[in-house]
């Protein structure tokens, strides 16, 4: 990568690693003044619904260093490895660039989402609910665009093989990650499923047993409706497989292309949904609105090839 890209990682790394030392040196400046137990998480209102001891309050330093060291070993690794992808040298650096600067920024965002938890923590101040789901909207727009740079990245640097066996690298990726996400978004449900639903009150009353809270109807249900929106993308990618194998066979590159985005996109923001379903948090406008304008664009792009 240039000067210029590796400056910028230096910077934004040193940014998080800023953040996560001057919390956590303000957390143990007010250790001596906090109760033996205090609050340490918070309900979806922002309120305390878990008191444990002092110690317990490294909990967001703890989790956020080891992001931040994974997201910055994930970084170096991609700075020293080739991505193997059909694209030019050029193509290379820019991909490596826009991966790394997206990764770098959610560093940031993570340390800053911590960092005010940690801070409501040493205060014993309940959180702002909407600031925090204000910074999970940011760092989801911060993939999305990470993901569509490097998407534009590998068309506009493509190199055209002759070989169209050794062509397919979007394709395949686009066929691996929603399958990927997919489950990872399965396994966490069941991993939870029994800690549902997550406030700590309700989690104790036997007159909420079985149920979850759904924010967008501010109500609690059957928590087995969490199953419907996993069995909707897998019935959703299943569809689209089936699609994209015929247009392999048909040579319909444009159907192919189609099929390809609407798997990523469906398989990232479906995953998105159902992590904020199982948080017992409201799904917003904006991630639905980007999903459908995507969706749409998708769409255009695919009646234009086939039209031309």
């Amino acid at each position: 990568m240039n000067r210029k890209i590796t400056i910028l990682h230096s910077v934004l790394f040193a940014a998080s690693i800023l953040i996560l030392t001057a919390s956590l040196v303000f957390y143990l400046a007010k250790w001596n003044s906090l109760p033996s137990e205090i609050g340490v998480h918070f309900d979806s209102d922002g309120q305390f619904d878990v008191n444990a001891s002092k110690f317990y309050g490294f909990y967001p330093h703890i989790v956020s260093g080891i992001l931040t060291a994974g997201l910055g070993f994930a970084v170096s690794l991609i700075q020293r490895k080739k991505t193997g992808l059909s694209i030019s040298s050029q193509g290379e650096l820019h991909f490596k660039a826009e991966f790394c600067l997206t990764l770098d920024c959610l560093s940031v965002l993570l340390n800053l989402f911590f960092a005010n938890w940690s801070r409501c923590v040493s205060f014993q101040i309940p959180l702002n609910p909407e600031f925090m789901g204000n910074l999970e909207l940011v760092m989801f727009a911060v993939i999305i665009i990470g993901i569509i740079s490097e998407v534009i990245t590998c068309k506009k640097y493509k190199i055209q093989q002759e070989n169209a066996e050794n062509s397919g690298t979007m394709h395949r990726l686009c066929r691996l990650i929603p399958w990927l996400l997919t489950v990872f978004a399965v396994l966490l449900l069941a991993f939870i499923w029994e800690r549902l639903p997550a406030q700590e009150e309700f989690y104790q009353n036997p007159d909420y047993y079985g149920l979850a809270y759904f924010a967008n109807f501010e109500t609690f249900l059957d928590k087995h409706f969490l199953l419907i929106p996993h069995v909707l993308i897998v019935i959703l990618l299943t569809v689209l497989e089936i699609l994209s194998v015929k247009a392999v066979k048909c040579n319909q590159n444009a159907l192919l292309s189609l099929t390809d985005k609407l798997k990523l996109i469906s398989g990232i923001f479906f995953c998105w949904w159902n992590f904020l379903l199982m948080q017992e948090i409201r799904i917003g406008m904006f991630s639905t609105g980007l999903f459908l304008v995507l969706c749409a664009v998708s769409f255009m792009t695919y009646f234009r090839k086939k039209n031309s």
